[in-house]
């Protein structure tokens, strides 16, 4: 019964607590972060309102032992470490969200990985946001989302009673701005790839600047989605992490209308690939299909962007530099979201300040008018005419 019948033994280097719960009596070393707790006066009170607590649970039905000994349960070694490294083996997902998650896991585990998970409180949680806050909100949020899956299967299995991450308010984040290139910049960096890496990598830069594909889109583009005849293609597919996916990532197909520099890239495309029937653009340097935007970005994007003195933005900023083309050129919105695969409020939000930018200079050049000229300063009109 141990110490004065309380359930609770101490020895030399640590505490037992002993209690019968379905038949059978069972005595167990309590453990703190993976190692035995140590005997101590506070250790031992800790140990004896543990196993009230225990007792308490037992008589009213609702004991589980993976909560209190995740190890005689069967669940690793009762670590926050092990339960999300169990977790992430049973995810049934895509190679690029498992890494995603797996990414996610390492960085609970380096930061409260010993803790036990009955044990792990709303404000470790908190604390452990706080120590980061080099972090975005957005890469935070990421990173408690997957704390909080992973834990709520843990509290459907009964190795806790509550999930912690679920107090975890969502911290607020903006995206960046886009920061799309300029068509001239474009033809630059076009002509660029093209003289330092050749006329593949060129068609290839060229295709994604006139058609905004996202990168595992423009990656895992196949011949047997392009109509050159009709000038379209369809997206519906894509590579990701290296792995081919038939989907995109908004997992609906669309038609992309190919205008006549992408037309123009692809027919200049054709004669290296279209034979072997698959990838429409290879790497260049190997002959096979990219493995991913790291390849193409290293090898190809950076030293043109170097070589110009064009501030470096990331490929997929050529996505955002055909959005706002279409934009300039006066294409309706709605047609616009449905070339790039966004919702029409999703467009709107992500390239607001493009569809407001003729209207805003036309309320400015209003403001102008009523003003009227101001001694002394020289104003310009659309047209060049000083005034």
């Amino acid at each position: 019964m141990g110490r004065n019948g309380t359930g609770v033994t101490p020895r030399a280097t640590s505490i037992q607590v002993s209690f019968t719960h379905s038949g059978q009596h069972r005595r167990l070393t309590l453990k703190a972060e993976g190692e035995p707790m140590r005997p101590t006066p506070a250790n031992i009170k800790f140990a004896e309102r543990l196993v009230a607590e225990i007792r308490q649970k037992i008589a009213l039905g609702v004991f589980s032992l993976a909560e209190y000994f995740p190890e005689e349960a069967g669940v690793g070694d009762g670590t926050l470490s092990a339960l999300l490294d169990d977790w992430v083996k049973t995810l049934r997902a895509p190679k690029s969200t498992i890494a995603k998650y797996t990414s996610a896991a390492k960085f609970w585990t380096g930061e409260i990985g010993k803790k036990l998970p009955r044990l792990l409180k709303p404000s470790d949680i908190r604390k452990v946001i706080a120590a980061h806050p080099g972090l975005s909100g957005k890469t935070i949020n990421d990173y408690t989302s997957v704390l909080r899956r992973a834990l709520d299967e843990a509290v459907d299995d009964g190795v806790m009673q509550s999930n912690p991450a679920s107090k975890i308010d969502a911290l607020p984040h903006q995206p960046p701005p886009i920061d799309p290139f300029s068509q001239a910049e474009a033809d630059k960096i076009i002509a660029k790839i093209r003289e330092q890496s050749g006329d593949a990598a060129a068609d290839f830069a060229e295709f994604r600047f006139f058609t905004g594909l996202r990168t595992g889109e423009a990656l895992g583009l196949q011949w047997g989605n392009i109509d050159i005849k009709r000038r379209h293609m369809v997206v519906a597919e894509a590579l990701v992490r290296g792995e081919h996916k038939d989907s995109t990532k908004t997992s609906k197909a669309r038609t992309v209308d190919l205008n006549s520099r992408a037309m123009a890239a692809i027919l200049r495309q054709k004669p290296r690939t279209y034979l072997a029937g698959k990838h429409v653009f290879l790497n260049h340097r190997t002959g096979e299909p990219y493995s991913s935007e790291k390849q193409f970005n290293d090898q190809t994007w950076k030293p043109a962007l170097k070589a110009l003195t064009i501030r470096y933005r990331r490929p997929y900023n050529t996505r955002h530099t055909y959005a706002t083309m279409m934009l300039m050129a006066g294409l309706k919105s709605a047609y616009c979201a449905n070339q790039l695969g966004h919702s029409i409020e999703m467009f709107h939000t992500t390239y607001a300040k493009w569809l407001d930018g003729e209207r805003n200079a036309a309320e400015q050049a209003q403001l102008e008018r009523f003003l009227g000229v101001i001694p002394g300063v020289i104003v310009e009109d659309s047209k060049g005419s000083q005034r």
